[in-house]
């Protein structure tokens, strides 16, 4: 099972329900709404998809049954922006 881990050397901030990552190598910010920050929150520690997908379902009442497509295309274009990575076991 794939895990995934961010990458630590970027600066995050929250503002309100919104999540800012500056990427100081590329000069790219990235923003996210407020699941994304708190899955971004999270990949603190190595999350699989489905891992990141029960907390969103038990942080967020009213997710559907397409969070873990969610999470898999957030990851995926997370891992193509260098923000995330694919954790070692």
């Amino acid at each position: 099972m794939t895990r995934y881990l961010r990458m630590n050397d970027y600066e995050s901030i929250q503002l309100d329900a919104e999540w800012i990552i500056l990427n100081t190598d590329e000069y790219t910010l990235t923003k996210l709404n407020g699941v994304g920050g708190f899955c971004w929150s999270l990949l603190g520690a190595a999350q699989t998809v489905s891992s990141l997908s029960e907390a969103v379902r038990q942080e967020y009442a009213g997710a559907d049954a397409t969070v873990e497509e969610d999470i898999e295309a957030f990851l995926s274009d997370m891992v193509a922006r260098g923000l995330v990575q694919h954790a070692v076991s």
